[in-house]
Formats: C-alpha cells, structure tokens, sequence
C-alpha cells in the first residue's frame, strides 16, 4: 500500500471537492427558510449596505491576509500530524460545502443574475486561489506521507535533502501566489463589486 501511495498520481481532489458542493447545495435546500430571510446571507439589504460602505483598503488588506494565511498555516500544522491525510481531504471536501452554500444561495435570491454576482465575488483573486489551493492541497498530502507513511528507497538516499529543500520552497511558492490573490481580493475586487452591486 505505500508503495502503491508513493507512485500514485496526484489524487483526484475533485472527488471530495465535487462531494461538498452536493452537500452545500442539499444543506441549503434543507434549511431554505434560514437562509432565505430578508436579513440573510446575501440578502438584498445586505448588498445595499455593501455598496454603500467606504472601504479602508489598506485595513481590509490585513484582514484579508490573516484569514488567508490562518488557513494555509492550519492546513500545514495539521499535515503533520498523523491524520493529516484525512484533514487533507476534510479541508477539500469543507470548501466544496462553502462553494455550494454560496452558489445555491446566490441562485435562489437573484436567478442568473446571482451567478453574476457569485463571478463578481470570485475574480480577479480565484485565478490565483484556485491554483494555491491545489498547491495547498498536494503539499499537505505529501508532506504526511513523508512524515509518517515512507517508503525507503536507497537509490534516493542522497536526494533526500535536495527533496526537502523542494518541498520547503513549494511552501514559499505556495505563499507567493496567494499574496498576489489577496492584492487583487483587496484593491480591485471591491471596486469591481461596487460596479456590479449597481445592477441589484
């Protein structure tokens, strides 16, 4: 079975993610009324507020930060540990349960037009988050593996140290992409949210 682990492809994550996203949709169909209220998640008095708010860049930059960095670093830490396969999985499968709340409710307030807005939502920063997310993903997977299920390979003893340094730079690499997913989430998404928040 390690051995199998150790030359398999990378694993297919959209099977967890694609598994969530069902579960978001379900839940919110389960719990319409809560979700459906004039006061709710993506009400339309909400959006007003929103569009009416002066944004500090600079501030919601740093918010925007800790909570993207929070989430890669516990990603990490729980990767080594002994269940860090199994978190691995759970962090996939919960940001598809977070796609599929927002999607479904985003279509149940507005139609197309919620699909719109959900775009809105995502760009510019998604084409960045999404790659980090995969980068995030298979980093965590390895990064277990490596530590708790090995498989010695004694023509690879000598790359061992080469392949850390791999893996520790991957991290770095993984940090570089979300940074500049954050630039654009704090100083171009909210202005083109703002334009687009006009046509609700």
């Amino acid at each position: 079975m390690k051995i199998q682990w150790k030359r398999a492809e990378r694993p297919n994550w959209a099977l967890p993610f694609f598994a969530g996203l069902l579960a978001g949709v379900f839940f919110v169909y389960l719990n319409t009324e809560a979700f459906l209220t004039e006061n709710g998640f993506l009400s339309w008095m909400n959006l007003e507020r929103m569009s009416r708010i002066e944004l500090n860049e600079n501030a919601f930059f740093l918010y925007v930060v800790g909570k993207r960095f929070g989430t890669i670093w516990l990603v990490a830490v729980l990767a080594t540990t002994f269940a860090g396969i199994v978190t691995t999985y759970l962090f996939v499968l919960w940001i598809g349960v977070c796609g599929g709340v927002i999607s479904t409710v985003a279509v149940m307030r507005y139609g197309m037009k919620g699909l719109l807005l959900l775009a809105g939502g995502m760009m510019p920063q998604f084409l960045f988050y999404v790659p980090a997310f995969l980068m995030l993903a298979d980093w965590s997977m390895q990064t277990c593996m490596r530590l708790y299920y090995p498989v010695v390979d004694y023509t690879e003893i000598h790359g061992t140290k080469t392949k850390n340094n791999g893996m520790f730079w991957r991290f770095v690499m993984l940090h570089g992409v979300v940074i500049i997913g954050i630039i654009l989430e704090s100083y171009v998404n909210p202005n083109l949210m703002t334009e687009l928040l006009k046509i609700f």
